[in-house]
């Protein structure tokens, strides 16, 4: 289950570092949650096999849904 952690760090990673990038506002607070939700996961991930895929899914749709509202191109 190595890669799927390491895989959800990444994105853990990313978006958080996305979001100090933004300017204060709903964007940068809602990527900075959604980017420690990855990270949890990611922790989880490393103890559970499939237990933490309905959360990891839900949290990408939070994200997706972040894009399609404030128009950022998100990594």
């Amino acid at each position: 289950m190595s890669n799927a952690t390491d895989y959800l760090m990444a994105h853990a990673r990313c978006t958080i570092l996305e979001a100090r990038q933004l300017p204060p506002g709903p964007a940068k607070f809602w990527l900075r949650h959604i980017g420690g939700v990855y990270h949890l996961l990611a922790k989880q991930g490393a103890c559970t096999n499939t237990e933490f895929l309905e959360d990891y899914r839900a949290a990408h749709k939070a994200k997706d849904d972040l894009r399609k509202v404030s128009g950022l191109v998100l990594v």
